[in-house]
């Protein structure tokens, strides 16, 4: 008996010193999805103990300060019908996000600048920006943008799987009928998208677009980018993950590859990927749908009770998988490049990092690999922070230089 309690006081004791360790960083996730009722049902509301893999009790207790929570929708026909759909959902998203924020205002703040996200901390609230994953949803309507932009959004996935009126995507979508490629990466409005998000100081993110289209972008883009969810290339040759060349470009512009804790993209297994894929088809010819939804399909009983088998079979990749993303990184081109992001609630999680509970363990690998206090500020917000600041400098100084805008 006398051993149970030592067992446990020390856990306790473990605990409370990975935690006040974590307090010193301003820990910040660029990449949380949400599902469609998020805040309308109880089990998606984070200021309930939830199933999600990031509410409110799982951030605290993981030490995770804050979150750009998306507004995800998925590629579909570039049609006016379509680009209305699409608007129409994201709008429940944005809605979603501002409920949250109005209705937890004791525990969370709405982040529209660098500066909220530090106040927010001080404070000792968390804070949630804004991101959109998919320029689908802005249409052909150059002026939505600015009506996303008022709403919170502060930044922007070009595209997502499948090409759209923007972007060429790293992953064509097959449902669609997509070629290999669309536009040969940028599309003239795209070019007029990358103008006008620099314009009202939005950050671009390359990720999921093609390495033709992020490479245009980079160039094309009068501030830093960033890769909001990627990993490396060279330590996992997935079409999703960025090469040496574009890990390069990146940096040089100043900006900041965030690192993804999705499994498929820190390790690439083949017999794990094939397993999946074969659950996935068969999930969908239940459902009776043509593609793959995540936040639909994997809700099925059918599909978790699967996906546990493969797991016990083929374990997902763990967070030494993920920590040597970063020192790839970092050996690359330096500290100032690197940042964190999950994917939770869009398929990310990696063994000690499948919720927000767990954040505290990234730091301690962190540690362990040798990083110093000031590295890993930079790596859990700083470099990213930074990038925001430099849009957001663009953007005033650009204003004033123009104001009839």
């Amino acid at each position: 008996m006398l051993k149970i309690v030592y067992k446990y006081f020390f856990i306790l004791i473990s605990l409370f010193f990975s935690l006040n360790i974590q307090a010193q960083y301003l820990t910040l996730d660029s990449h949380i999805d949400i599902p469609f009722d998020y805040m309308d049902n109880p089990k998606n509301d984070p200021g309930n103990l939830t199933e999600m893999q990031v509410d409110f009790s799982k951030m605290q207790s993981g030490g995770l300060d804050a979150g750009f929570f998306i507004v995800y929708v998925e590629q579909s026909s570039l049609t006016s019908d379509g680009y209305e759909k699409a608007k129409d959902l994201a709008m429940l998203k944005f809605n979603a996000i501002h409920k949250m924020v109005n209705t937890y205002p004791n525990k969370i703040r709405l982040a529209l600048s660098p500066s909220d996200i530090k106040k927010a901390k001080e404070d000792g609230l968390m804070s949630a920006a804004i991101g959109i994953e998919n320029g689908y949803i802005i249409g052909n309507d150059i002026n939505l943008i600015k009506e996303f932009y008022d709403l919170g959004a502060r930044y922007i996935t070009l595209a997502h799987i499948g090409h759209n009126q923007i972007s060429d995507s790293s992953i064509p979508k097959k449902s669609l009928n997509d070629s290999y490629k669309k536009h040969g990466g940028i599309s003239l409005f795209g070019k007029q998208v990358i103008s006008k998000m620099n314009e009202l100081g939005i950050m671009i993110d390359i990720s999921h677009i093609s390495d033709m289209a992020a490479i245009q972008v980079i160039k094309l883009s009068k501030t830093p980018v960033i890769a909001s969810h990627s990993a490396v290339k060279a330590i996992a040759n997935h079409p999703r993950n960025l090469s040496d060349d574009l890990i390069k470009q990146i940096a040089q512009k100043n900006g900041v590859i965030q690192v993804v804790a999705f499994s498929s993209y820190v390790q690439v297994n083949l017999e794990r990927n094939r397993a999946i894929n074969d659950l996935r088809k068969s999930i969908v010819n239940l459902a009776g749908d043509n593609d793959f939804i995540y936040k639909k399909h994997s809700q099925y009983s059918e599909y978790k009770i699967k996906l546990a088998e493969i797991d016990k079979e083929f374990p997902l990749p763990d967070v030494n998988y993920f920590v040597d993303h970063i020192d790839y990184i970092v050996n690359l081109v330096g500290v100032n490049y690197v940042g964190i992001s999950s994917d939770f609630g869009g398929g990310g999680g990696i063994n000690g990092w499948m919720d927000a509970s767990q954040t505290n363990n990234i730091t301690s690998a962190l540690i362990e690999r040798g990083y110093s206090n000031d590295d890993i500020k930079k790596i859990w917000s700083e470099n990213l922070l930074r990038v925001w600041s430099s849009v957001e400098s663009y953007s005033i100084k650009n204003s004033m230089q123009n104001p009839s805008g």
